[in-house]
Formats: C-alpha cells, sequence, structure tokens
C-alpha cells in the first residue's frame, strides 16, 4: 500500500462528514467544522477528549455528550448532528464513535457503576445543591449508572457498605462530603470479613461537599466540585496505603492523618463555626498563637530504613495475607497498642510538645501542604513535631509556609517518615484526630498498611490509540 492510501484512509477514519458540519478527530481533541452559511461567527469548535463524554447514533442522527467549561466551571453539553444518507446505512458511524470513546476514555472504563453517598449536612451544607447541579448532569451525560444515597445520620453510610452483599460490583464508591464520609465508609468496609478484598479493589473517592476534601484535592488536584466529577467519570484506578489505629481494644482505618495538640485544637474545637468553611481552622489558630497548649508524649518510632531487610517484600501487603482470596484485614506487624514493642523501636521524650501531626498524603485540606513529601503509596507515614517554646512569631511563620509546603526548611520543624509509630500522652484530656474526626484521647499506635487501599486519580491526558 502507497504511503498516500495510508494516509487517506488514516483521515477516512478520523473524520466525519454530517450535514453542516465535519467531525475531526485531532490529536488531544474533537474538531466540529460548521458550515459558514449556517454558523457565520462560529465556524468551529474543539472538545478535549477529556470533556467527552458519550456519543451514540441512531440511523439518522448523531448525539455527541461533553463537559464544556466556562469560567473555570464545567457543564454537561449536547450536540446532535443529521448524517448523511450515504453513511446511514453502514458501520462507518459506529467506526468513528468507537474510535472517539478509545481516545476520550484511554485506560479508564466508560459507563462507570457508581455508589454515591452524599452528606447533606457536609461542610457549609451545600453538598446537595453542589451535587445535583454540577455532578449529576456529567455523570447523566457519560451514560453513568447511579445509586444515590443521601445519609440521615452518623454511621448510615459506615452501616450500609458493612452489608452491602454486592459491594465489589461498583466501579468506586463516591463520598460527596468532607473527609468523615470517606473515613466512615473505609472503617465501614473493615468490618466485613472481606475488608482487605473490598478496599484493595473498589475505588472510593471524594467530590468536595466539605471544608477539607483532602481526598479530592491529593487525588484528583482539585477543589472544583465539577471538575471531580469529571475525574470520577474518567478516573484511572491508584492504589493507595492505608494505615491501622489501635487505642485500648479498637482498631481504626485511617486514610490520611492522626493529629494531636495545637493543630488537633484549631480542627476540633471550632466544629461550631462550620458556617465559616475552611477559614474556621484559622480563626481557630489566631486564638492560640501566644498561648499554644503543651502536649507532652512519649514517642517510639518504627524506620525500617534503619534495620537490613533480606527480604524486599517483607511488610508488603502481599507478605501479610494471600491478594487473591476474599481475605480480611491484613494482621498488624507489631501487634497492638496494648502489645510491647520490639527493641527495634526508637523512643523518644517529648515533655513540651504543642504540635504532633502525621499523614501519607501531601494536603491535609484544600490550603494546607503540611506533608509536602509524602507519597500515598510508599509504605511510609510523615511526622511533624514541635515545640510548644518557638514563640508566636515562629508559629505565626508555620501558619503562613504551610501553604505552599515550604515550612519544613523551618529547624523548629521536625520531620521523619516511618512505617509506624507510637504516642503515650503525658495528659488525659486533648484534642486528637484521626482523619479529622475527634477520637479518644488515649495512647494510640499507627501502622501503615502498603497498598491496601484503593482510588482513582486524574487522568494525566487521554492516550492516542
Amino acid at each position: 500500500m502507497e504511503m498516500k492510501d495510508v494516509t487517506d484512509q488514516a483521515i477516512c477514519q478520523t473524520t466525519l462528514y454530517v450535514e453542516s458540519a465535519t467531525l475531526e478527530l485531532d490529536e488531544g481533541r474533537l474538531t466540529i467544522r460548521q458550515s459558514q452559511k449556517q454558523f457565520a461567527r462560529q465556524q468551529s469548535i474543539q472538545v478535549q477528549y477529556l470533556h467527552v463524554l458519550w456519543a451514540h447514533a441512531t440511523t439518522e442522527q448523531l448525539t455527541i455528550h461533553f463537559a464544556a467549561e466556562r469560567h473555570k466551571v464545567l457543564n454537561a453539553a449536547t450536540r446532535v448532528f443529521q448524517l448523511l444518507d450515504q453513511d446511514t446505512s453502514s458501520s462507518r458511524v459506529q467506526a468513528w464513535i468507537q474510535l472517539l470513546l478509545d481516545r476520550a476514555y484511554g485506560a479508564s472504563k466508560p459507563r462507570k457503576h457508581l455508589k454515591i453517598y452524599l452528606n447533606p449536612v457536609s461542610g457549609k451544607g451545600s453538598a446537595v445543591k453542589l451535587y445535583h447541579r454540577y455532578a449529576e448532569p456529567l455523570f447523566e451525560g457519560a451514560r453513568c449508572h447511579v445509586e444515590l444515597h443521601e445519609t440521615c445520620y452518623s454511621g448510615h453510610a459506615s452501616w450500609s457498605v458493612r452489608e452491602d452483599r454486592d459491594i465489589d460490583s461498583w466501579d468506586a464508591i463516591v463520598c460527596c462530603s468532607g473527609d468523615g464520609l470517606p473515613y466512615e465508609v473505609i472503617n465501614g468496609i473493615a468490618q466485613r470479613d472481606d475488608a482487605g478484598y473490598i478496599l484493595r479493589n473498589v475505588p472510593i473517592v471524594q467530590l468536595p461537599g466539605g471544608s477539607g476534601n483532602a481526598m479530592c484535592v491529593n487525588m484528583f488536584k482539585t477543589t472544583s466540585f465539577s471538575h471531580a466529577a469529571l475525574y470520577t467519570i474518567k478516573g484511572i484506578r491508584q492504589p493507595i496505603d492505608l494505615m491501622s489505629v489501635t487505642q485500648g481494644d479498637k482498631r481504626y482505618i485511617s486514610f490520611l492523618s492522626q493529629n494531636i495538640g495545637l493543630l488537633a485544637e484549631c480542627d476540633l474545637d471550632t466544629e461550631n463555626m462550620r458556617f465559616l468553611g475552611g477559614q474556621r481552622f484559622a480563626v481557630g489558630f489566631l486564638q492560640r498563637l501566644f498561648n499554644p497548649p503543651v502536649y507532652g508524649c512519649d514517642l517510639a518510632v518504627y524506620n525500617p530504613a534503619s534495620e537490613h531487610l533480606t527480604d524486599p517484600c517483607a511488610g508488603r501487603l502481599g507478605s501479610q495475607f494471600d491478594v487473591e482470596g476474599r481475605h480480611g484485614l491484613p494482621d498488624l506487624q507489631f501487634g497492638s497498642v496494648n502489645d510491647s514493642l520490639p527493641e527495634s523501636w526508637k523512643w523518644e521524650h517529648h515533655p513540651t510538645l504543642s504540635v504532633f501531626f502525621a499523614g501519607q498524603f501531601p494536603f491535609v485540606d484544600a490550603k494546607s501542604k503540611v506533608f509536602p513529601d509524602a507519597n500515598h503509596d510508599d509504605g511510609l507515614v510523615d511526622i511533624i513535631i514541635m515545640d510548644s517554646r518557638i514563640g508566636a512569631r515562629k508559629l505565626l511563620q508555620l501558619f503562613k509556609r504551610v501553604p505552599e509546603g515550604n515550612h519544613l526548611a523551618m529547624r523548629e520543624v521536625h520531620h521523619r517518615k516511618v512505617s509506624a509509630y507510637r504516642v503515650v500522652p503525658a495528659r488525659t484530656r486533648g484534642a486528637f484526630s484521626i482523619d479529622g474526626e475527634r477520637s479518644s484521647f488515649q495512647t494510640f499506635q499507627v501502622e501503615v498498611h502498603p497498598q491496601l487501599g484503593m482510588t482513582l486519580v486524574a487522568p494525566t491526558g487521554v492516550e492516542e490509540r
């Protein structure tokens, strides 16, 4: 076949002529070239493949659904084209549609089955309005199968996922809320006999309906509700680490962070200011600026880099249980908080500690890049500690630097990466949170479970096929 014939065939496959328009599958986008006679002011429209939601045809019409962006907001849009007679009876249109959808979705699964939990009181209480305004039309345009549940009480979603017999039939569990609902869903799944299998195989994602929205910010890199909905539609599966937190005889699964001291108080003790949204944290910080609380504690940490591991997969998911079976939660490699610690752990005494923060994502909310070096699947948790005696000026400097993530350069900020740790507080009362949710203030122990969780991440771009 001559080069000219190959070129003509390629053009034929990527170009479709319809009444009053020509549809071209260019590099990175769909181009709609309209007849100048009918559309004198707008001769062409370009739609990124990322924004193409769905396409289908009858014997007479071709319909394309896509997300149209205006003022940084995505809205569902539809274009209907009349087919020309010569294309009506052939497979030409269907082949062109398939090529369009292949480029639009790449490695992502189209027409996802989504189980959505909507918290009506999350954040400022606008989650319901945001969902129906921005997400629902995009899900409909992408022909997603949606099962929507509006939570009625605390623990509703936890009960629902625990009892769901068909939970592994969903392509994603979508939490329209702040970070409390993903935490609730994860811990509901953790109570199942097949918890490990479900956590590792069913993605959990977030639409930003709360104050923090850390899961959305870290995975989708956006606080836009409409863009988060699009990235749910086009999202790529991504394993993430999860963490076990033990207190007394209880075990919790954490996806985000553990926090005691000054910063925990700024979050937990401003719950009555939810009407301020994310600004309530700043108010709490300024209230404590000149008299930061003291949270003395003993800290034990374990860093596998300090030991010689003969097995490079030691401690990884596959060595803890059979990843192919419908297993429960992995065993605790270091036992619970009630067990004695191995000699390989290092003990530290911090009598005047004010800030203890541990996490595995860079952002703990939309504007706080507390752990800039964190990686969601490296098997490690980042820890930051600060002393209460550093003074108001240094604390204010910390507050100003956190949004850009350059506070780790301050000598007063002590940072490390570990795979497990234990905190023994000196005081009996105080503020302690797991993933932003208030928890009992007592000794706790944390260990990382590499790649125990699954989520979706925003595509870097739709691949040409």
